[in-house]
């Protein structure tokens, strides 16, 4: 059961990407048939995974989990599949967002949920270093039971997480447009402003230039008169 959850989360990951229909199917040939080679070979690794304990423990009287060394092999082979699958998984996202004009702020958040992979792939790796007996030279199987539970329980909580990455855009995207009209709204308050010492300007140089001349003073025009009228 285990490992079904684990390939079910492999397989929602890849379900997000539905290079069968446009757009997807038009962004790269080389890449659709990626795509479904990486489906194909999920695929194949779950069924071996599945197959796997049939061929081992096939009944009670030839079971080689009870035999030295014996499924060595076989649950490193399991392993590794699972970290190459996971790989495949991880390298669709990342290849569409290298193709895509992002900015440097999607980019990193579109590559951060798309490649949350990584961390079961770091658990399997613990996995397939601890599960090993060196001094026995068999699986530790306690030991990696452990490991596998921690690996699907990690999945599960990534592919959840994963679906916050609309969330985060949508919010990324709010705080963008409110930043624009903050500094739209602040030029324009710069910009009423220049306009408004530009006015008071053109009204000071139209009152200099209507400055009253000396013969509208009125001790002038008084003097004008008074020199102006006959002596009597």
């Amino acid at each position: 059961m285990l490992w079904i959850v684990i390939y079910c989360v492999k397989f929602c990951f890849l379900a997000q990407f539905k290079f069968h229909k446009p757009p997807y199917a038009y962004v790269s040939i080389y890449l659709t048939r990626y795509y479904w080679v990486s489906i194909g070979i999920c695929t194949a690794g779950l069924l071996f995974t599945l197959i796997q304990p049939i061929v081992l423990c096939s009944n009670s009287t030839k079971c080689r989990y009870f035999q030295p060394s014996s499924t060595m092999g076989w649950e490193i082979s399991v392993t590794v599949i699972d970290i190459i699958t996971d790989l495949l998984v991880i390298m669709i996202p990342i290849l569409l967002i290298h193709m895509a004009n992002f900015t440097r702020s999607h980019t990193i958040i579109n590559a951060s949920f798309k490649s949350l992979s990584i961390f079961s792939i770091s658990i399997a790796l613990t996995r397939l270093v601890l599960q090993y007996n060196v001094k026995d030279h068999r699986i530790k199987y306690v030991s990696m039971t452990f490991w596998l539970a921690v690996e699907a329980a990690v999945a599960l909580v990534m592919a959840s997480i994963s679906s916050y990455r609309t969330v985060v855009l949508d919010r990324l995207a709010d705080w963008r447009l409110r930043r624009g009209m903050k500094v739209m709204q602040h030029n324009e308050h710069k910009f009423r402003n220049g306009s408004r010492r530009r006015d008071g300007d053109l009204a000071g140089t139209s009152e200099d230039l209507q400055q009253p001349s000396l013969s509208d003073i009125p001790m002038i025009s008084l003097a004008h008169h008074a020199s102006s009228s006959p002596i009597t």
